[in-house]
């Protein structure tokens, strides 16, 4: 059934401390989780939060969990903490499928902050995410902030297998690196990209309609955009040279 966490300050399920990832796996079956909220976790010493539905999911390089068939409606997360997103902070070699996440959205935080996964640097499948947003959702972050996602970039050299990325009906907003799907991507393709009745704030040209910045050999196909404010291209520019070398 679905389940309301009205009034209800949420600690996320799993962690990235101590090796206590969710190593389980989760078939939401569609229904939905309403009312998610968490504005008091408290920060590490280097203001790392991992705030999400899911802190951290961990799965192995032979062995990959999912998170699949996953909806959260209505979603409060305000920290100035690193690393937040309504369903996964840190997915780890986790497969990721058919999540939404809907309604009024109103998330804040520091880098990586985005409105479904955040820092996904050894996600290697993630597929049919969306954000479907009420009118004056807002997603804010400090740097490498996406609709959808914070960064299509991995680790390791490892590829990224990631379709259908939408996004609609927010304002997101960043110092720099911001996009309506990503706020990077790099050596890494993403197959269908939508962006429908966005805002994009930024405070630099690392600003763009699907990505903020771009890097390497990435391949990004099957775009539709519509009714998109505060960005006039759909990749922003390089950061080559910039904050992250």
């Amino acid at each position: 059934a679905d389940i309301d966490l009205e009034g209800v300050e949420w600690t996320p399920i799993g962690s990235a401390y101590k090796d206590h990832g969710f190593m389980g796996n989760f078939d939401g079956n569609g229904y939905a989780i309403k009312n998610l909220q968490m504005t008091t976790l408290p920060l590490d010493a280097d203001n790392y939060v991992y705030a999400g539905l899911f802190g951290v999911t961990e799965g192995t390089e032979s062995q990959e969990n999912y998170i699949k068939n996953l909806v959260i409606e209505n979603v409060t997360i305000a920290t100035e903490g690193h690393i937040a997103a309504a369903a996964i902070a840190y997915p780890y070699y986790t497969v990721v499928e058919n999540v939404t996440v809907k309604g009024d959205i109103n998330i804040k935080g520091g880098d990586y902050t985005s409105g479904v996964l955040a820092y996904t640097r050894r996600c290697v499948d993630a597929n049919n995410i969306t954000i479907a947003a009420n009118d004056g959702s807002l997603i804010e972050g400090r740097s490498t902030v996406g609709g959808v996602i914070s960064d299509i970039q991995m680790n390791g050299g490892l590829t990224a297998n990631y379709s259908n990325f939408a996004a609609s009906g927010l304002t997101i907003k960043a110092n720099q690196l911001v996009g309506g799907i990503a706020g990077i991507i790099s050596n890494q393709t993403l197959n269908g990209a939508t962006v429908k009745n966005v805002t994009i704030v930024g405070g630099d040209a690392r600003t763009g309609i699907v990505t903020g910045s771009y890097d390497g050999d990435y391949n990004v196909t099957d775009v539709t955009y519509e009714n998109v404010e505060g960005a006039t291209r759909l990749f922003g520019a390089s950061y080559k040279g910039a904050y992250f070398v």
